[in-house]
């Protein structure tokens, strides 16, 4: 709210001098106002272009010509302005039909309106039940919040910064406009939408949850292998209750159109579409009326829905596709084709920053993930006997922190290739489904990264004519990569849904023989890893043996370890996580003998 003040504080000395100087226009103000509108949506981190002074075509023919506009990328107008001098009165204004009803055109369109006579704004909306198309006439507009900042135009030219009640509402009707009416273009803006709605949903969980509630958040805490000890526990669990909820949202949105269905898209639908079963069983407890009133869900989905059917398809889908990974027939690398990748690091900026931070969520650049995943099919084929490289079906990966699958989806492409290469032709997709199932293995702990990945893994084997079912579901699981591999043989959980999401991840970390790790993992420790387990894998690592009382026994010394540590960053090629075929050295004849070969 500092930087909301601030700007405010700026926009009435700016807009004092202004109106204190002969001739002043209402144009005169529009810079202030540009400024001032930008400083709220670059707080609120909402990602719309402020611009004055633009020019739009009518479908009718003609041009308007909007005092000012909220833009979502390129020329799409989410938001129009209309501004007035400090005379006029914005219930007037949201009244008025001048200019060929200007207004009410451009409500029409956006069905918003932001209205301002330079000392108030105002929110101007349609009535929901006004189902025509074309103006809006004014009898069935609805002013809903009007924020004043000054009570007169005397009043605002002695320059007087307003009160931060006053910035804080205008704060709340900006973002209103953008986030509960504006049509949406751009996938970014789209998830920053969604995570400010989440972000209330979580300020509106009941502070303590009752017996209907908690037992589900401790199995989700003990099936992905978390221990939690003060707030910060509490805090990562709720946000995962939120995540689960929202992306789950979205992912069912995305196959619903995906599925071209023609019934409109409703959240109560959601298990109907969503191609993952252990994330659609978990809704499912989500919804259980008890769990669904206590967790005060219901609202904060239906606003979300309305949210997603205020998306421009056209224009969303046009930049939220996905990466090629089988080449030819004129398939070209848009430069937008990996937006889905990147879609959940805007969201948790938005949504929860700190956790963001915590847990290390950066985007790895598509450059340096395919650097990487082909640096090690190159070592794979030249150094350890592997002539098809990742395609030898005895080559199993792990990204332990997957994310959105932005380095599997590589590797997925590399496979393709030289399945393509071999002549796979009609066997490919099935080849490709069989790898993923198989031996291409992800683990996330973060429920958002978790949803994308199994959805564009849906999409991308979709489109080549063959989707994932219950038994050949891609092999990403919810689990935490620092423990469970040499934990209890069964954990006991009282929900079916995370009992074998729990075991399928267990069965991975104790049975597969994996030959190639790589990823760009997370370099904060999270607090919610076991300490213990978390020093074993350290231990491990340092030639650290404990003997009683936790007494360590061995182990190199500090600087023989920062010593490795800085040869190995000194050996490879990016700062990066690099591929590893272990976790100590071992000579290339080794590991053929360890794959068999």
């Amino acid at each position: 709210m500092d930087e909301i003040g601030k700007a405010l504080s700026a926009y009435a000395r700016e807009v004092a001098g202004v109106a204190g100087s002969s001739g002043s226009t209402e144009a005169t103000f529009y810079p202030a106002i540009q400024r001032l509108l930008t400083a709220v949506l670059d707080a609120r981190r909402l990602p719309f272009d402020v611009r004055t002074n633009t020019s739009q075509r009518r479908s009718a023919g003609g041009t308007d010509l909007p005092d000012l506009a909220l833009y979502d990328g390129g020329d799409y107008v989410s938001v129009y302005g209309e501004v007035k001098t400090p005379g006029v009165e914005v219930d007037d204004l949201a009244r008025s039909a001048e200019q060929d009803d200007q207004i009410g055109r451009y409500l029409g369109r956006t069905g918003v309106v932001l209205l301002t006579n330079v000392r108030a704004f105002g929110l101007l909306a349609v009535d929901p039940t006004y189902r025509e198309e074309g103006p809006v006439p004014p009898d069935r507009r609805r002013l809903l919040a009007a924020v004043e900042l000054w009570p007169s135009a005397t009043a605002m030219v002695r320059g007087r910064a307003p009160d931060l009640g006053a910035a804080l509402a205008l704060a709340e009707l900006v973002e209103t406009a953008v986030t509960e009416f504006a049509p949406i273009a751009e996938p970014e803006s789209l998830a920053r939408i969604l995570a400010r709605q989440a972000k209330r949903a979580k300020a509106d969980l009941p502070e303590q949850f009752s017996v209907a509630v908690q037992p589900l958040l401790d199995d989700f805490a003990k099936a992905l292998g978390l221990t939690f000890k003060g707030p910060e526990g509490e805090e990562f669990l709720r946000s995962s209750l939120i995540q689960t909820a929202f992306y789950g949202l979205f992912a069912s949105w995305t196959l619903w159109r995906h599925s071209r269905e023609k019934r409109e898209f409703e959240w109560r639908d959601l298990g109907e579409y969503l191609k993952i079963p252990f994330l659609g069983a978990l809704f499912h407890e989500f919804r259980n009326p008890v769990r669904l009133r206590e967790l005060g869900l219901a609202p904060h989905l239906d606003r979300a829905t309305a949210t997603l059917r205020r998306v421009d398809h056209e224009r969303f889908f046009a930049r939220f596709v996905l990466p090629h990974v089988v080449t030819g027939n004129g398939a070209v690398e848009s430069p937008a084709a990996h937006a889905i990748l990147y879609f959940y690091e805007p969201f948790l900026e938005a949504f929860d920053p700190e956790l963001r931070k915590e847990l290390g969520v950066w985007y790895t650049p598509q450059e340096i993930v395919r650097y990487q995943v082909r640096k090690v099919d190159r070592l794979l084929r030249d150094e350890l006997d592997c002539p098809r490289g990742f395609a030898d079906d005895r080559v199993v990966v792990l990204d332990p922190c997957c994310g959105t699958g932005a380095y599997l989806i590589e590797v997925l492409r590399c496979v393709a290739e030289q399945l393509q290469e071999e002549g796979a032709g009609a066997a490919l997709a099935n080849k490709l489904l069989n790898a993923f199932c198989r031996r291409i293995i992800g683990f996330e702990i973060l429920t958002a990264p978790f949803v994308i990945a199994h959805l564009q893994l849906y999409l991308i084997l979709s489109e080549l004519g063959v989707e994932p079912d219950e038994s050949h579901r891609p092999a990403i699981f919810l689990t935490n990569a620092l423990t469970g591999w040499d934990g209890p043989e069964q954990l006991k959980l009282q929900f079916p849904e995370l009992q074998q999401e729990h075991d399928a991840a267990q069965e991975v970390k104790r049975e597969a023989k994996i030959i190639v790790i790589l990823g760009n993992p997370p370099y904060n420790r999270f607090v919610g890893a076991p300490v213990k387990e978390e020093q074993e894998l350290a231990d491990h690592y340092k030639g650290v043996r404990r003997g009683p009382l936790d007494k360590k026994t061995g182990g190199h010394s500090s600087a023989t370890v920062s010593s490795t540590l800085a040869s190995a960053s000194a050996s490879t090629s990016s700062t990066t996580c690099t591929s590893a075929f272990s976790a100590s050295p071992r000579s290339g004849s080794e590991w053929r003998r360890n794959m068999g070969l």
